[in-house]
């Protein structure tokens, strides 16, 4: 993989999402009957200039994916 921006080859893959404070959660939400749940998400970045290449799960996508603003527990 080459970073689209700049060309370079130095890409570090399966970078995790996360928050700098250990409270909530930070990924893709989706509805389970009438809780909620968060998926993982994952980004290939390039170590030269810091583009995003992709974002990715790694979890199933057949799911209830929530399209709507909140916390996770909101409505």
């Amino acid at each position: 993989m080459s970073c689209v921006n700049c060309g370079s080859d130095r890409i570090e893959k399966g970078i995790v999402w996360g928050k700098s404070v250990e409270s909530g959660n930070v990924g893709l939400k989706y509805k389970k009957g009438i809780l909620a749940g968060v998926t993982q998400v994952y980004s290939d970045l390039c170590l030269d200039c810091g583009m995003i290449l992709s974002i990715y799960i790694k979890d199933k996508t057949d799911r209830n994916w929530s399209k709507e603003a909140g916390s996770l527990g909101s409505k």
